[in-house]
């Protein structure tokens, strides 16, 4: 008798295919964090690879709050380079707040120009406020740039105040400073990403540099700004609710703080013109 063959007649099920999205994801993590280590090199040796042996040499105190691992501090590399200055980095504890270390310092990295950055809120002691309604003090960079701003001052070195600067050198002059968290619609006003206009005061210096008497939009996130102005300054620039947003010096030393981040604005000509006055100020000065 024929024996039948039974054919299974089942259908064919194929394995399930191993997931492989988190290899990918950790391929990417890797890649990110690869390029957010060596990003600050490459940008060190851009800068020295583009930059002419004569280009001015100026310190800058870099931010040291959190957003630096954003690479706030990179920005003002790329914007200084790209106006043919070289920044140096100096920090709160290469000399402390002792004034021969600073200048034995500037002296021997042949500095021009003094840059002060963003930051942290100044501390409100050092001009007689409440130290609770500040946030990211360091005491320790207060001192310091305070001891910084008067040996450039001596020395006659330009000077540049960004955000914090700005505040740090109405302080170092005898100013106040006020809180604009007080006021939740002034906060927002001035630390938003679409940024404010700004209005410039007609003949000021200031002004006079970018060419124009008002600014349509400027980089603005700063929760202080200048209440009482220090001793032998001038308003410059004034934003929403009458804010100060630019300060400078009235005898003929080139110092200049605005609120703003002109470092964020490399689209803008106006604050490109603003980093390449300061810059030409300190190589002219460079050449005495």
């Amino acid at each position: 008798m024929t024996e039948k063959k039974e054919t299974n007649n089942a259908t064919l099920i194929p394995a399930p295919r191993k997931c492989k999205w988190y290899k990918w994801s950790a391929w990417c993590l890797s890649g990110l964090l690869l390029i957010h280590m060596v990003f600050p090199l490459g940008v060190q040796l851009w800068q020295t690879s583009s930059l002419p042996s004569d280009a001015p040499r100026i310190a800058f105190t870099p931010n040291d709050t959190w957003l630096r691992i954003f690479h706030v501090n990179e920005a003002y590399q790329i914007s200084f380079a790209l106006a043919h200055g070289k920044l140096v980095e100096i920090q709160p504890n290469d000399t402390g707040p002792n004034q021969e270390r600073i200048k034995v310092w500037l002296e021997e990295n042949q500095i021009d120009g003094v840059l002060l950055t963003g930051g942290g809120d100044v501390d409100p002691r050092l001009y007689g406020s409440n130290p609770e309604k500040a946030t990211l003090v360091n005491r320790a960079r207060d001192d310091f740039e305070l001891a910084l701003l008067k040996v450039a001052m001596e020395k006659k070195l330009p000077v540049l105040g960004i955000c914090r600067g700005c505040q740090l050198l109405n302080v170092a002059r005898g100013g106040t400073l006020k809180d604009l968290r007080a006021k939740k619609e002034l906060k927002n006003l001035h630390f938003n990403m679409t940024g404010h206009q700004a209005e410039l005061t007609k003949d000021s210096r200031l002004a006079k540099i970018m060419a124009t008497d008002r600014l349509a939009s400027v980089q603005s996130f700063h929760y202080q700004a200048v209440q009482d102005l220090g001793r032998g300054l001038r308003v410059s620039a004034r934003g929403p609710d009458n804010v100060i947003e630019a300060i400078e010096d009235t005898s003929d030393s080139w110092i200049v703080a605005v609120q703003w981040h002109p470092e964020l604005s490399l689209n803008d000509p106006h604050q490109n013109t603003l980093l390449e006055a300061f810059v030409k100020e300190a190589k002219d000065r460079s050449r005495d």
